[in-house]
């Protein structure tokens, strides 16, 4: 309980103040699908970044004591403590985009996440090791421009291979976070090999990474092909991805799902797919040859 008021209370505050930013930029927003579309793209953006910077790096450490299970890997409590970061980055730069603010905007809000970054220090609740504040504001500049830039092309309309990449960053949340981290990994019942490399989590994630930027794009092409054949290649492709994975012992399966959770994986990654491109209200209106 200690640990809940001195740690733990603090990132479900942030927690709350990131549903209310997306809440009310969905509220003002004119298209509220495609916001929240492209909500998941953008925080699919920094996500991609600080797997980089905080796993292979070891650029900081976050400690919101919410996983703490004896049975589940202590880093998983890391990963938890950046999704609140990133999910807060990403819907600060949805409500700058969507409400259109000026550049200056962007600057407050910036420094008001680095006084957070401090405060949080002082809190011992995150932990930079070789990262810098400073470094924080330079990165929020960037991705709050970045974010204007991307939607402005959404918008206006964007060819079909530039617009798969923006459902490919938001499976990341969808797929990567929610279903393979958030079920398939916390219940143990499928996992990267910690074994391909003396630091485990550069091993895992490291090969999870590949997994996803593989697999992702061939399930996006295939989705949009007007011919069965096509769609049924893309799926049996990232199959045999899978089940390579599994033969060569570098994606590990709960002993006899192999596969049902196999299926399962491709059906919920076909449906996250499909989810997002609702969301983006159906664009592209043609499907692509």
């Amino acid at each position: 309980m200690n640990l809940f008021w001195s740690h733990t209370i603090w990132y479900l505050l942030l927690g709350l103040a990131i549903v209310i930013q997306v809440i009310y930029t969905l509220y003002h927003s004119e298209n509220r699908m495609r916001t929240f579309a492209f909500y998941l793209s953008i925080v699919g953006l920094p996500l991609y970044f600080e797997t980089f910077i905080l796993i292979f790096f070891d650029a900081y450490t976050y400690s919101p004591e919410i996983i703490r299970s004896p049975n589940l890997d202590p880093f998983n409590d890391v990963l938890t403590g950046n999704l609140f970061s990133q999910f807060g980055v990403a819907s600060s730069a949805l409500l700058l985009t969507i409400r259109r603010k000026s550049f200056h905007w962007g600057v407050i809000v910036a420094f008001l996440y680095c006084m957070l970054e401090e405060f949080f220090k002082a809190l011992d609740i995150y932990q930079q090791h070789w990262w810098k504040t400073w470094m924080t504001f330079i990165g929020l500049l960037l991705l709050f421009t970045i974010s204007k830039w991307l939607y402005a092309h959404i918008v206006r309309g964007v060819r079909p291979i530039y617009y798969y990449g923006y459902i490919v960053l938001a499976m990341f949340p969808v797929s990567t976070i929610l279903f393979q981290w958030g079920v398939l990994d916390l219940l143990g019942l499928m996992r990267f090999t910690e074994a391909l490399s003396s630091n485990p989590q550069i091993s895992r994630f490291g090969i999870w990474i590949t997994f996803v930027s593989i697999s992702y794009p061939i399930i996006v092409w295939g989705y949009f092909q007007q011919h069965l054949k096509r769609k049924i290649a893309a799926v049996t492709l990232v199959g045999a991805i899978i089940y390579f994975g599994y033969k060569s012992h570098l994606i590990i399966f709960r002993a006899g799902l192999f596969v049902p959770i196999s299926i399962l994986l491709l059906l919920w990654m076909c449906l996250s797919v499909w989810m997002i491109n609702i969301l983006y209200s159906g664009r592209p209106k043609c499907r692509c040859h």
